[in-house]
């Protein structure tokens, strides 16, 4: 399987696991998004206390003291954009002429540091499950297998970083998203502006980094 055709039957593949699978595919992003948020964190200086992934599908990131305002802006605006810049950052690495492997290795251990940081029983379960399933193409897989691999993979967080915006929306409207408040409290912009931003960031890394792999095939 190769060119175009690699491209489109993965983003089939893709959709199918990010949209009607959800249900039992959402710890993936949600992993992707506390990572967003952990990653994004550290980057500007804030510690990180704890992970949780929930099995209803949530999660949260615990922030110990420390960074200042842009550290906060960005260690949430890091979570629901991290599916979706994870998913741009492998589109192009891939067709850059990084190999399969390295793109899955370089999710490897962003899951694996990730999982020092769990402290819940379910997320204990959920994090080093994604872990396994990386390092087994990763190490295991033939080339081939890696590379179709990596297309789904990175076709899933793009999808999937698309795919948790009608949660988002759902958790707003009844006042249960925690993270659009505290960005409106640190911002004074209004929460419906950041379930705006989160939709349009996603949205926009899927089409770029859809293009990407349609107009680039290896």
């Amino acid at each position: 399987m190769a060119g175009q055709g690699l491209a489109w039957t993965t983003a089939i593949v893709a959709f199918v696991a990010a949209v009607p699978m959800w249900k039992a595919t959402t710890h993936a992003i949600t992993i992707a998004h506390e990572g967003g948020h952990a990653l994004f964190g550290v980057l500007f200086g804030r510690a990180i206390k704890r992970v949780t992934v929930e099995g209803g599908g949530g999660g949260s990131t615990g922030f110990g003291k420390g960074g200042g305002w842009f550290a906060i802006l960005f260690s949430f605006l890091g979570g629901y954009l991290g599916p979706s810049l994870f998913g741009l950052a492998g589109a192009w690495m891939l067709v850059h002429d990084v190999s399969p492997r390295a793109v899955l290795l370089m999710s490897l251990v962003l899951v694996a540091i990730l999982l020092l940081m769990v402290r819940n029983f379910f997320g204990l379960i959920a994090v080093p499950l994604t872990g396994a399933a990386l390092w087994a193409v990763a190490m295991r897989g033939t080339p081939e297998h890696q590379l179709v691999f990596a297309y789904i993979w990175v076709w899933f967080l793009l999808m999937g970083g698309v795919r948790q915006i009608p949660e988002l929306y759902r958790a707003w409207t009844t006042g249960a998203e925690a993270d659009t408040g505290v960005l409106s409290t640190h911002t004074g912009l209004s929460s419906a502006f950041f379930v705006a931003l989160f939709w349009l960031g996603s949205m926009a890394a899927l089409l770029y980094g859809g293009v990407l792999l349609l107009r680039n095939p290896i």
